[in-house]
């Protein structure tokens, strides 16, 4: 690629961002429904440049839900460590969630609206991700915790775990949509991270373990286990 094409691609990426910035403004702004018109006037450029740069509204739309989520996705996966109990993690990594949803009911909406032809749009494929950031972390802890017995079948904890996770986003995509603030987040929080945890026991018990949810999660890892 050379300068002059570097350039123009530059300017279009900007251009671009510009759209996405206006679009998303005008969604939490309860504006949603704007037409690609009034989103380029909202980002300074005209209709006929922003078809230039998206096909139709739909892929507006997708390109949003893409970058409203790569937050949310990034945000999520860094509380996904074995830090202080497991209680308190549990708690931890569904509280961002929930928080965001929270502050950011119109984008939830729309990141939950699947636009993709194929039926894999962005949040399924968030969803996707985090289960298997969980289902690694699952296993983990439960290797260390049977020491040299042997590992129960990844075909058991993967679909435990994604079955989790999908619990809790249809969750607060229920309680973003139906609860009209009259419950909020910090019991959403509680419940969800008690309700995770009973699902987690009755596997670990199912495994002839027994853990105690307020206990330092980095005991899990001593060498000596």
């Amino acid at each position: 690629m050379d300068g002059r094409a570097a350039r123009w691609q530059a300017h279009n990426e900007e251009r671009r961002r510009l759209v996405l910035d206006a679009a998303i403004a005008m969604v939490e702004a309860g504006e949603g429904d704007a037409s690609v018109a009034e989103i380029g006037a909202r980002a300074g450029l005209s209709r006929s440049v922003v078809y230039r740069l998206f096909a139709d509204r739909r892929e507006i739309d997708l390109a949003v839900q893409r970058r409203v989520l790569e937050g949310l996705r990034a945000d999520i996966l860094a509380a996904l460590t074995l830090t202080g109990t497991i209680r308190e993690t549990l708690s931890r990594i569904i509280g961002v969630y929930v928080t965001w949803a929270a502050a950011h009911p119109r984008l939830h909406r729309l990141a939950d609206y699947d636009t993709a032809i194929d039926g894999n749009g962005p949040l399924q494929q968030v969803v996707a991700e985090i289960a298997t950031g969980a289902v690694d972390l699952l296993e983990a802890a439960i290797d260390q915790l049977r020491g040299c017995l042997p590992m129960p079948p990844r075909g058991l904890t993967e679909p435990f775990a994604h079955g989790l996770v999908g619990m809790v986003f249809a969750t607060v995509r229920r309680w973003v949509h139906r609860s009209g603030g009259e419950v909020e987040a910090e019991v959403l929080v509680d419940l969800l991270t008690a309700a995770v945890w009973a699902q987690i026991d009755v596997l670990v018990r199912t495994l002839g373990l027994q853990v105690d949810p307020d206990g330092p999660v980095e005991e899990w890892f001593r060498p000596e286990r």
